[in-house]
């Protein structure tokens, strides 16, 4: 899809889409705040699109041309379309079958107020990692860590940066997310290669902040030693039969996904042991959960309506019905019009000649393989930090990118991993994104207040520049590092 620059629009023109990118998704965060991503973001970014048709028709780029373009780029995005359906239906069986509730249960058992900080960054980071969400595990496992702080009378802003931490480390090296999957799809390299590559930089940062949480938790100073969480544990036995055998959906997942199993396949085997789990295991709670008459007919139509529209309990507690509750596939529809509508804009800038012309200014300045790491990193944190929009992040640099590393022959996972490093975990921080935004207003601490103790976040974008104006964990195509780094 490299474009003819001959008709390409000047830099001006270029800059055109990318500017009325900007405004319109800083003005769409303004005004709907968190919902921005539930419609407003998708048709601003379809906007910016049609935009971009209009520069390039007027640089004499023909219609057809761009069209097709940008089908091939959202032709690219689709096995990534198709892991987010799965992975929404995937959630919602996993709360059904008890494999949730089970994690929950143990990992409220773990509590304990000096080493608190770290098992709630712990926990956090093996739920996300379980359902690759982190805004999923904030509103779950975050919300019932925060509520246990505020009982042991620790620091809520401390735990706010510990749930974030393990919820975005998680998040980032679940081959269920959606930003893994859409790193790994914009750089055309293996879901589970772009998982390894990652590896070099994300596990020396989480272990750092694990130990940096456990110096925080012995300096702390709590209201109280223990806390009462009888009543959670009894409302998760009542409701759901909890037991180890529960976690074999679990089990079967990271089996298909060491043994390097495709994504599909993988989630779809997490899906049906998970469906199995709930029928041998939760059969009988089924009919509380999901409020049926009992008969099995009637069990497998609510279990197969939860599979598209996510489980809701009605419990009569909040807190508990937050924790055990979403998933499903409609619940990804939003993420996945997000998806098309930000490679529809990349794709045509692309395509157009725009995104050459704006890179032939920045590529002046990278000579060399460190450079063009760190200009990835700190060029995926800008958009973040201009555009307030996490996918666009990943995309806009992968776009402009792809192409130099593939002429310094550097491996494509070097690519992907510096697109997560300053890309994926870095919208969070900033307070008009819409991670932002979301994890402000669930946590109920502003984001400039738990930006401090994001320890993973600020250790795993640090390590990522260090690493890059070194020249380290640079990889060539061979496996070897290039000569010029």
């Amino acid at each position: 899809m490299t474009p003819d620059m001959k008709n390409s629009p000047n830099l001006f023109l270029s800059l055109i889409p990318v500017v009325f990118l900007f405004i319109l998704l800083a003005f769409s965060v303004y005004c709907f705040g968190d919902d921005c991503v539930s419609g407003p973001n998708q048709m601003v970014l379809f906007a910016s699109t049609f935009a971009v048709f209009i520069v390039s028709i007027l640089a004499g780029r023909k219609y057809t041309e761009l069209e097709k373009g940008m089908i091939q780029g959202i032709a690219e995005t689709l096995p990534a379309c198709l892991i987010l359906l799965f992975v929404g239906v995937l959630i919602s069986v996993w709360f059904v079958s008890g494999t949730m509730p089970t994690m929950i249960y143990y990992g409220m058992n773990l509590i304990n107020a000096r080493v608190f900080y770290p098992c709630a960054a712990i926990v956090c980071a093996l739920v996300s990692m379980c359902i690759g969400s982190s805004w999923n595990t904030a509103a779950t496992a975050g919300i019932a860590a925060m509520g246990i702080a505020k009982a042991l009378g620790l620091d809520p802003v401390i735990t706010a940066g510990a749930v974030i931490s393990g919820s975005y480390f998680g998040d980032k090296m679940s081959p269920l997310s959606e930003t893994t999957n859409l790193a790994s799809a914009v750089s055309q390299v293996n879901l589970f290669d772009h998982i390894r590559g990652m590896t070099f930089t994300t596990v020396p940062s989480i272990i750092i902040s694990v130990i940096m949480f456990a110096a925080a938790g012995l300096r702390a100073q709590p209201a109280a030693e223990s806390i009462d969480n009888e009543s959670f544990r009894d409302m998760l036995q009542s409701s759901f039969n909890i037991s180890p055998w529960c976690l074999l959906p679990l089990a079967v997942l990271i089996y298909f996904a060491v043994k390097r199993y495709p994504p599909i396949f993988t989630i779809l085997a997490g899906i049906v042991s998970g469906l199995a789990a709930a029928v041998i295991f939760q059969f009988d709670s089924i009919t509380g959960i999901l409020g049926t008459d009992g008969s099995f007919p009637e069990n497998i139509r609510a279990l197969w309506l939860v599979t598209y529209d996510g489980l809701r309990l009605n419990t009569g507690n909040e807190a508990f019905n937050a924790l055990l509750s979403g998933g499903g596939m409609s619940g990804m529809f939003n993420t996945v019009i997000l998806m098309i509508a930000a490679m529809s804009f990349g794709s045509a800038m692309e395509c157009s000649g725009c995104l050459r012309r704006i890179m032939s200014v920045v590529v002046r300045f990278i000579n060399s393989a460190g450079r063009l790491v760190l200009a990835t990193v700190l060029t995926a944190f800008g958009i973040n930090a201009i555009s307030g929009e996490q996918c666009m992040s990943v995309i806009l640099p992968g776009r402009m990118y792809a192409e130099i590393y593939d002429d310094m022959k550097i491996a494509p996972t070097v690519m992907s991993r510096s697109l997560e490093d300053g890309g994926t975990i870095t919208s969070v921080l900033i307070p008009w994104s819409t991670c932002g935004v979301y994890f402000s207003g669930i946590m109920g601490i502003s984001t400039l207040d738990y930006l401090p103790y994001c320890f993973f976040n600020l250790v795993n974008v640090g390590l990522a520049v260090i690493f890059a104006v070194f020249g380290l964990g640079i990889v060539g195509k061979s496996g070897k590092q290039p000569a010029d780094f």
